[in-house]
């Protein structure tokens, strides 16, 4: 190699250095924000002061945890990676480490030491190298390093994020079909007869039933939930999103679709995704596979854009339907579309309705039927007749187009 080319090497090295440190350090400060918005959310932790005392990291670990693992009178990081190592299930594993054992996988991430607490935190993904470097070497817990580790306990046992996966997983198709293999028609007996009387009495067209083991407990600021009934179309809307450079974290949520089969729509053929039930002389019920898929984005700008998307995309209208039309759209594109937020993204694209939410007694199931702001009232108080319980009012913002099929006024 010439000196020149040597130079011109040394450069490129350089710049890359400089530009991993300008993209990398915001990122990891970007997911600190969001794991303390998080925990917050879920737990109502509010964010840990540097430096964390042993009282505040252990009523937040608790929280968590349900159990108390501090020692608040002698706290430090060592003493904090223990307490985080048998929250998340791992104090047995980690006594199995010998001294030797301990540092030698400590070695491998640059650590001079042999605890085997933080050698086992490591091992098991509970910490990465740079967090365990920041235990080993510290004198006191940051803030943010605290808001990690208790993240990661949250995760170790179940309570954050029930993710499917990212969008830009390679295998992230065969993540979607996986989910889907195991989607069926299910009910729940007790919601069923309410469900199905509130569309007798006219106080509900439909609504959807939902599981709540499928809740996906994304961060709601950063959330969209949109529905469908197409495997394919999932598929290709989360591919097309990587095309358009979005990143989000995906989450299947099946619901069985209930609502009134007219008789004049003709003869009906049940199949294992699609099943009419007469429920009385008059009233014939759909039960239909469809989903939600919770899409958690990586920013507020990201999920802005997917309106403009959708709109060009993934959505049908007069113009793109007419004949000679060059227009392409993803398959199982709809008419009116639906996605939603518990928030407002912008004044544009997003109009309130309610979620009238009912669980089931013992909180397992839950049944969604929509209102417009005006009619809230009047399904709420039919639900808390026929269950003897009081529904929950849900705000959520819903695309324009579904926000027409609502109030009737357009069909796209």
């Amino acid at each position: 190699m010439t000196t020149r080319s040597k130079r011109f090497s040394v450069v490129v090295l350089v710049l890359l250095v400089v530009l991993y440190g300008l993209f990398a350090q915001p990122m990891t400060e970007r997911k600190v924000s969001q794991d303390k918005e998080y925990l917050q959310t879920y737990f109502q932790i509010s964010p840990l002061p540097s430096p964390v005392s042993g009282e505040a990291f252990g009523a937040a670990l608790q929280a968590i945890a349900s159990e108390d693992y501090v020692d608040e009178t002698a706290f430090t990081p060592a003493s904090a990676i223990a307490s985080v190592v048998k929250a998340a299930g791992y104090d047995e594993l980690a006594q199995t480490y010998s001294v030797q054992k301990a540092s030698s996988r400590l070695a491998l991430v640059g650590i001079t030491g042999d605890d085997p607490y933080l050698a086992c935190a490591v091992d098991a993904g509970v910490v990465d190298a740079a967090e365990a470097k920041e235990l080993a070497y510290g004198q006191s817990l940051s803030g943010d390093l605290a808001t990690e580790l208790l993240m990661s306990v949250a995760e170790a046992n179940g309570k954050g994020r029930n993710i499917l996966g990212y969008s830009d997983d390679p295998d992230i198709g065969a993540k979607i079909a996986g989910a889907f293999s195991k989607v069926e028609l299910y009910g729940n007996s007790e919601l069923d007869e309410i469900g199905a009387k509130l569309v007798e009495s006219q106080a509900s067209t439909g609504y959807g039933l939902k599981r709540e083991a499928d809740d996906a407990r994304f961060l709601p600021s950063l959330t969209l939930r949109y529905g469908h009934d197409s495997e394919k179309h999932a598929k290709q809307l989360i591919a097309l999103l990587n095309s358009e450079g979005i990143r989000v974290a995906i989450q299947i949520e099946p619901k069985t679709s209930i609502y009134q089969y007219m008789l004049e729509w003709g003869p009906y053929t049940n199949t294992p995704t699609y099943r009419v039930e007469k429920y009385s002389d008059d009233l014939y019920l759909v039960h239909a596979i469809e989903y939600d898929m919770e899409m958690e984005f990586a920013s507020k700008e990201d999920l802005l854009r997917f309106n403009a998307i959708m709109e060009r995309y993934s959505k049908k209208n007069d113009e793109n339907q007419k004949e000679g039309s060059t227009a392409k759209l993803i398959s199982g594109a709809w008419w009116q579309p639906l996605y939603s937020a518990s928030f407002k993204p912008n004044d544009s694209d997003y109009a309130m309705i309610y979620d009238n939410i009912l669980y089931s007694s013992d909180g397992a199931y839950s049944i969604h039927p929509f209102t417009l702001p005006e009619g809230k009232d009047a399904l709420q108080a039919k639900e808390a007749e026929l269950s003897g319980r009081k529904p929950v009012s849900e705000v959520r913002y819903v695309d324009n187009a579904f926000y027409r099929y609502l109030t009737g006024t357009d069909h796209q």
